[in-house]
């Protein structure tokens, strides 16, 4: 027995040993599975939190690309002109047909931002190809082709972005566009494709041969629903400058640039909407005074003229009188050291749904004077009258008749008068 349990004890030493190490590498393995457990949950929770962000980011996406717009137009038509003779330049039956079509997009990349780009396609001249081409008017009879890319077969005229702050109170354009976006605006007279084609009725002739497309810089500021303020800056191809003497728009952007700012009030009037503008603008590039174009040949060919800066100023006005009846008016003083035309004038109105059945067509009509500047030969006023008939199809299709007369070209009486006519499609998608 003794023998025996000496055995045992031996045993039994030999035995515990290996026992205790695999009870010690069973808890270290123990704990390395928990701790792999734990590292898993905690990378499950990460993912989790990954996918979340990932998810958000797309939702963010999402949101921004909802707010993408696309929308365009194409307008075709045809105008004629009655023959003329205007000093001593005969124009015998201008005529012809023209097309302009334009693609807009636009979207918010981030929140209260917005990125604009407007793709221009457009041929033909109509009725006012050589009226324009030899200064036959102060103001053309087709501002529908302004805009043509000439040989190439479409233009980016416009891409700028835009942000809002404080609510919108304030904001910041910066891009290429022009001007005419920001200042001399109106509610019935400020668009050649749906509304009068005529210059007089779309713009201030005189601002609109300064304003072209390039890099531009504005500053928006709208303390209260009823007024608003603007200042922009704008690059200068100094367009109206003798042609050695003008440079690339994109070249030299703050030499001699273009400055206007313009205040606007924007009542409601016995529940009727109305806006008041008031603007001025400065083209600083140096323009040749009247006088010496005019009386002083012998000083211009030697280049020893006097010169000074373009400016105006300007209002324009429109006013809702009733749920079919707005009226509008517009008036520009330019420097008339350096313009043909130092005063201007427009005024007309805008009529929908005269015709009971026609609930939706629109009626325009205005009149404008140009006054021609005194140290010209002849310094009477250049009358436009414009009238059109808008027949809606549909929500996206009209056609338009249109009709425009012009008393005294060039303020010169013993010019011939012009008439014009024109037939308009517009269709918009």
């Amino acid at each position: 027995d003794k023998e025996l349990l000496r055995r045992k004890i031996k045993f039994f030493p030999i035995t515990l040993g290996p026992m205790r190490s695999l009870t010690k590498r069973g808890i270290r393995l123990k704990k390395e599975i928990e701790e792999l457990k734990k590292r898993i949950k905690e990378l499950e929770i990460k993912a989790k939190e990954e996918e979340g962000k990932e998810s958000e980011a797309i939702k963010i996406i999402e949101e921004r690309l909802g707010t993408l717009s696309i929308h365009g137009g194409v307008a075709g038509y045809y105008q004629g002109t009655s023959d003329s003779r205007i000093e001593g330049e005969s124009f015998d039956n201008p005529d012809g047909a023209g097309y302009v079509a334009d693609l807009e997009l636009s979207f918010e990349p981030i929140k209260n931002g917005e990125f604009y780009m407007r793709l221009h396609a457009g041929e033909g001249d109509g009725g006012d190809s050589d009226l324009e081409a030899k200064g036959g008017l102060f103001a053309d009879l087709n501002t529908m082709n302004d805009d043509n890319p000439g040989d190439e077969d479409f233009d980016l005229l416009e891409c700028y972005y835009t942000h809002s702050f404080s609510d919108g109170r304030f904001s910041l354009s910066i891009g290429k566009t022009e001007p005419l976006v920001f200042i001399d605006d109106n509610e019935f007279a400020n668009d050649e494709v749906g509304q009068f084609v005529g210059k007089p009725f779309v713009n201030d002739p005189v601002l609109d041969s300064e304003d072209e497309y390039g890099f531009l810089v504005a500053f928006g500021y709208s303390p209260s629903d009823y007024l608003s303020l603007v200042v922009l800056y704008q690059s200068s191809s100094y367009p109206l400058a003798e042609e050695e003497k003008q440079k690339d728009i994109w070249e030299d952007i703050f030499n001699q640039p273009f400055f206007a700012c313009q205040l606007s009030y924007s009542p409601t009037i016995k529940g009727f909407s109305g806006n008041y503008r008031f603007y001025g603008w400065v083209q600083s590039y140096d323009h040749i005074e009247i006088d010496d174009i005019n009386n002083g040949w012998w000083r211009f060919r030697r280049r020893q003229v006097d010169t000074d800066e373009g400016w105006g100023i300007g209002i324009s006005a429109d006013q809702r009188i009733s749920e079919k009846v707005g009226l509008f008016g517009r008036f520009g003083y330019h420097n008339e050291e350096v313009y043909e035309v130092p005063w201007f004038w427009s005024l007309g109105a805008n009529i929908t749904g005269l015709i009971p059945s026609r609930a939706n067509d629109e009626i325009g009509f205005g009149v404008a004077g140009l006054k021609a500047n005194d140290d010209l030969p002849e310094d009477d006023t250049e009358f436009h009258l414009e009238g059109y008939y808008k027949l809606v199809l549909s929500e996206h299709f009209a056609i338009t008749s249109d009709f425009q007369y012009v008393a005294n070209p060039l303020g010169n009486d013993s010019n011939d008068d012009v008439f014009a006519g024109m037939l308009r499609t517009e269709f918009s998608f």
